[in-house]
């Protein structure tokens, strides 16, 4: 808790304002403030300057390097944060904030230099990349304000990075047979079934696991997904409760996915012993190991160059599903749901282009019905 005391030299009275110690260097925090001539001048100075360390308006001076403000942030903030969230904040933070802007004063570092730290990025970076890093340095900031490091948040004061939203290709139905067509008996068969019957994620497609399928009732459980923390590949839970899902899988996907499952028995027997699935995974590399999420879809936009649709992501295939869903007649809230999306909003905005074609077509039923 702020404190402080009144020391008399002299004839003078001088306020001595003291905190908690610095965060980040450890140094005890205090502040001599005079002199006053008297005793009571001094009293309603420690009384103002308490106040305005209690609303973050009293700040130490302290020379801490923005880099050594970030490690500390990083060290004990984003600890706490999921394994693939840290790793990618100690990636902007290692790689690009301190090599940037690191070497600055903490408490002198101003607006103009994160305008200029983005202006340089957007050079070489995407929009959405870079909002990200605006994300990092705004909370670092933060939390450095709430410690009474600074006085205000500069990163407050700059505009956010503008992202170019994405435009999803959505494939129409004969190119979705033609894709089906060209990734028949290849190791993109089943992802590509899994992302455009279901709907599914490329790390749910990765983690799903035979024991999460429930051929009697043609029942597939999304309840763990793959993802790539820094250099590792990790198994984690979904995002959201909404992400944990059960969807209904159409019989030719089951069908499908049986004869996976024989193919891949019938491989392991074949490799004597070199196929070693030990994380019971439907999609897996030729050793049984985990695919990677990331050479996965470099892997998938090769293979997409030589098929005859549009070019398109991994990703792109989820949207295709939604997409096919609404058009066909499948209630938003039952898409959302699908789809694991944690609200129909989030559903009703991504997917606002095709509600507005079954607006149109709803108008002209009741056209018919009405007028005809």
């Amino acid at each position: 808790m702020p404190g402080g005391h009144i020391r008399k030299r002299g004839k003078r009275y001088n306020v001595i304002v003291e905190v908690e110690r610095n965060p980040v260097t450890g140094k005890r925090l205090q502040k001599s403030i005079g002199g006053f001539k008297t005793k009571k001048e001094a009293e309603k100075a420690l009384i103002e300057a308490v106040s305005n360390i209690n609303k973050n308006e009293f700040i130490f001076p302290e020379k801490t390097l923005v880099k050594d403000f970030l490690t500390l942030w990083l060290d004990t903030y984003a600890i706490n944060l999921s394994p693939t969230t840290y790793n990618g904040y100690k990636m902007i933070i290692n790689n690009h904030l301190i090599p940037s802007i690191g070497n600055k004063e903490l408490q002198k570092l101003q607006p103009l230099h994160i305008q200029r730290y983005y202006n340089e990025k957007q050079k070489t970076l995407k929009g959405k990349t870079l909002l990200q890093h605006h994300r990092v340095l705004r909370k670092a900031l933060n939390y450095a304000w709430k410690m009474q490091l600074i006085s205000r948040n500069p990163a407050d004061m700059v505009d956010a990075p503008k992202v170019q939203k994405y435009r999803a290709v959505v494939l129409e139905p004969p190119q979705v047979k033609t894709l089906l067509s060209a990734v028949e008996n290849t190791r993109f068969e089943i992802p590509v079934n899994l992302a455009l019957a279901l709907g599914l994620r490329l790390g749910e497609v990765l983690g799903l696991r035979w024991s999460d399928i429930d051929f009697e009732n043609g029942i597939i459980n999304i309840e763990q997904t793959l993802v790539r923390a820094g250099t590792k590949l990790i198994f984690k839970e979904p995002k959201t409760e909404e992400s944990a899902r059960s969807i209904s899988a159409p019989q030719e996907l089951l069908k499908l996915l049986k004869q996976h499952k024989k193919n891949q028995l019938e491989l392991k027997v074949r490799s004597y012993g070199e196929y070693e699935n030990k994380h019971n995974l439907v999609c897996t590399r030729d050793n049984g190991q985990p695919l990677n999420t990331s050479s996965f879809s470099h892997a998938f936009g090769d293979f997409i160059k030589k098929v005859d649709i549009p070019h398109i992501r991994f990703h792109d295939l989820r949207h295709t599903n939604a997409t096919l869903m609404l058009l066909s007649g499948t209630a938003p809230k039952v898409a959302s749901s699908r789809l694991g999306h944690s609200t129909i909003g989030i559903t009703m905005d991504l997917y606002s282009h095709v509600l507005k074609d079954m607006n149109k077509e709803a108008a002209d039923k009741l056209n018919d019905v009405i007028y005809k």
